[in-house]
């Protein structure tokens, strides 16, 4: 059953997050001890100032390992499935997503349609040779359905065409917030995707899973509900603006004038 977006619990549900930050991880808790006192909002972090940051930016009680775990950068296969959802992607259509690296996850979420990885032609390999290798699983998963949908950069997805000849190819163009006039999913590096362009030709925040405020010309992005990495106000790259759809009744980003 389908949640209609309510404001009040938009930002009851942000009001949670913030709580959870300033009590919980040290990031934040250390924004409180910078200041000198209580803080009632997270201070806006760039999202380029948060890349070796995973290890505070985990509750105490549930620290980072980097020796135990991968990194929490690759993001939940649910925040793809829910930007292809809003994209008007549905059904059980193989999901191929270009990337810097091999990812071991065969499907988007339980119940999600079958994913695979392309790696990105910039991507270091040791040779040629082992860069078909690691996508030859992808490409054979898309040759078996007859039909696919490739998420990635506009040249990177370009150079995989040649190798998908024969197959209904759908490409949804993976962009940051500035880039959103073209692209269909917007991305950003340690948010993942946070927004997508809906049927109405508005980029739709995907709202059950963040929160957005203005903050200086720019948007202050929280993710919702992630407990590993918490991550609430982040500033991404290229600025926007926060408006509401007039046909549906919720969130959407624009690119600042």
């Amino acid at each position: 059953m389908s949640v209609r977006f309510s404001a009040a619990a938009w930002e009851r549900s942000y009001r949670r997050t913030v709580r959870l930050a300033f009590s919980r991880v040290p990031y934040y808790r250390d924004q409180w001890v910078r200041a000198g006192r209580a803080l009632d909002e997270p201070l806006p972090t760039p999202t380029g100032e948060l890349a070796d940051q995973l290890h505070r930016l985990c509750p105490f009680a549930e620290p980072y390992d980097p020796g135990a775990e991968p990194s929490l950068w690759i993001g939940p296969a649910g925040g793809l499935r829910a930007a292809l959802g809003e994209a008007g992607v549905r059904g059980r259509v193989p999901v191929l997503e270009v990337r810097r690296a091999v990812l071991d996850r065969r499907t988007l979420g339980l119940g999600g349609p079958p994913y695979g990885v392309l790696l990105d032609p910039e991507a270091t390999v040791v040779h040629e040779r082992r860069r078909r290798e690691l996508n030859a699983p992808a490409l054979k998963l898309a040759a078996d359905a007859g039909r696919v949908v490739v998420v990635g950069e506009r040249a990177a997805v370009a150079s995989f065409l040649p190798e998908l000849a024969g197959v209904e190819v759908k490409v949804l163009e993976r962009v940051t917030l500035a880039g959103a006039a073209e692209g269909a999913l917007v991305h950003d590096p340690h948010l993942g995707y946070y927004a997508a362009r809906a049927g109405c030709g508005r980029v739709h925040l995907l709202w059950r899973r963040f929160h957005a405020r203005p903050e200086g010309g720019a948007l202050a992005v929280s993710a919702l509900g992630r407990r590993r990495p918490v991550l609430v106000a982040v500033v991404p790259d290229g600025g926007g603006e926060l408006g509401r759809c007039p046909g549906h009744g919720t969130p959407i980003l624009g690119v600042a004038s």
